[in-house]
């Protein structure tokens, strides 16, 4: 018969399966850990609902998209700001006539069938009110040194000079004025830093460029 003998480990093969086991362990629990870490800087709120994860950097910051001066869609324009760079097309139809002259549209003439509400676009002061007899009544307002709107063909006036503006708030109703035969206009004008500008371009800047 064949005799089978107990083979014996060699003296350094254990200790070095010991070593081999204690860095795998070692790995295993850095890897955890590294993927357990949260970056200090974002914390995250978790909708259980959609299963994701939205990132929270502190308070929702104050809306600084610049809105239109009513609330109305029924508004529509009637004549639009006169540019030097528009076509000749364009040119006309940015044109006011006015016993029996052509004058070049500084805002933009904004009318509708009925009654609308004008609101402020930014937070502002009134700054000045008064009746034009031309264009109606009149309300300027500053929203920073650099930046001033003003509404012109009010009919109701909502404001006193001096009043602190937020954003959206009631400024007055759409009027009459002599240079259009509608009985609900706006004329909105645009001055930053002295300089009209097209309103419908100032609706879509960013207004910390216009500080």
């Amino acid at each position: 018969m064949i005799s089978l003998k107990h083979r014996k480990l060699k003296g350094y093969v254990l200790p070095t399966l010991y070593v081999i086991v204690l860095i795998v362990i070692f790995g295993a629990v850095s890897l955890v850990s590294s993927l357990m870490q949260v970056n200090p800087d974002y914390l995250y709120s978790v909708d259980v609902n959609k299963d994701i994860s939205v990132p929270v950097v502190g308070e929702v910051e104050e809306n600084l998209q610049i809105i239109r001066p009513y609330t109305s869609s029924d508004v529509r324009i009637a004549t639009y700001f006169y540019d030097r760079e528009d076509t000749a097309e364009e040119q006309q139809q940015s044109l006011i006539y006015f016993e029996n002259t052509y004058m070049k549209n500084t805002g933009v003439l904004y009318q509708a069938t009925d009654t609308f509400d004008c609101v402020a676009v930014l937070s502002g002061t009134v700054l000045n009110i008064k009746e034009d007899d031309i264009l109606g009544n009149v309300v300027e307002v500053e929203h920073n040194p650099n930046l001033r709107t003003i509404y012109y063909s009010l009919g109701e006036v909502n404001v006193q000079v001096g009043e602190a503006l937020s954003q959206g708030d009631l400024i007055g109703t759409s009027g009459e004025n002599n240079i259009t035969d509608s009985a609900s206009n706006l004329l909105f004008e645009v001055y930053y830093n002295g300089t009209l500008i097209d309103p419908e371009e100032f609706y879509n800047m960013d207004v910390t460029t216009l500080e």
